[in-house]
């Protein structure tokens, strides 16, 4: 009866240890849904304070909320000036959509289209936050982000545009993402076209790209430039490649000089 009495106790204290991972997972969806709900928020400071708390830090997911931070940054700097770079009080993007699936999946609907789509698997550390996850665009299969985001090492000055770091992101298209850090250090009104930029790779084939956002910068302003390619361009850790940008020297669409920047693939 002793015996019996031992083996019993012991099959149950397995499982309670078996149970208790189930839980430590279950309780840590809400850091999931928080983020996202950040997001679709489309307000940066928001975004960059979740990611501060449920994303882990240098990992695939830490890049791609920053990334996100950046770009609503940015349009909000850009909303500030019209084309003859009158100031306007600062203004957020609409808010998006977000919406929780049966199976546990996310989508995402919002203003900067390269992040809307469906989100799953998130996959977390022993502090459960996030590391990575998997991201499916309209016509694409899941693919992680883990290896998928490179930091970029950029040094273009000139004429008083400077452009110090940015990032890559390999969409599960297989086209490039490429976002750079852009600065109007002096020189008065700049803008560039959405039009006619293109991405050389680092084995020479040009790709072109959609740049955005599109609006008016002014001396001391910071916002972002992006291109996203529509062919699959060898942009790889450890190579150089150089984004072309159509730039003006003014807001109107006059005075065109486009800009060359290499950048380094960490």
């Amino acid at each position: 009866m002793q015996g019996k009495l031992i083996k019993a106790w012991a099959i149950g204290l397995v499982m309670v240890v078996v149970n208790v991972p189930a839980v430590a997972a279950s309780n840590s969806s809400s850091g999931i849904d928080s983020f996202l709900s950040a997001v679709k928020s489309a307000q940066p400071l928001k975004i960059e304070a979740a990611r501060k708390k449920f994303i882990a830090p240098n990992s695939s997911a830490d890049l791609y909320a920053i990334l996100i931070v950046k770009h609503f940054s940015g349009t909000e700097y850009l909303k500030t000036l019209d084309k003859f770079g009158n100031v306007s009080p600062t203004a957020h993007d609409a808010p998006g959509k977000l919406k929780k699936n049966k199976d546990g999946s996310f989508t995402l609907d919002s203003t900067f289209n390269t992040i809307d789509g469906n989100y799953k698997d998130f996959v977390l550390n022993k502090s459960k936050k996030i590391t990575s996850f998997k991201f499916q665009s309209t016509g694409t299969k899941f693919v992680s982000t883990r290896d998928n985001l490179q930091r970029l090492t950029i040094n273009f000055v000139d004429d008083g545009n400077e452009i110090k770091s940015g990032i890559h992101w390999k969409l599960p298209s297989g086209y490039s993402f490429v976002q750079v850090d852009y600065e109007n250090k002096f020189g008065g009104l700049k803008s560039w076209s959405y039009a006619r930029g293109y991405i050389r790779d680092a084995s020479g084939v040009n790709h072109n790209v959609v740049t955005a956002p599109i609006g008016c910068t002014n001396s001391g302003g910071k916002t972002v430039i992006e291109g996203t390619t529509s062919t699959t361009a060898a942009i790889v850790k450890n190579t150089t490649s150089t984004f072309v940008i159509p730039f003006f020297k003014s807001c109107t669409g006059e005075n065109a000089n486009e800009i060359k920047v290499p950048f380094l693939v960490q």
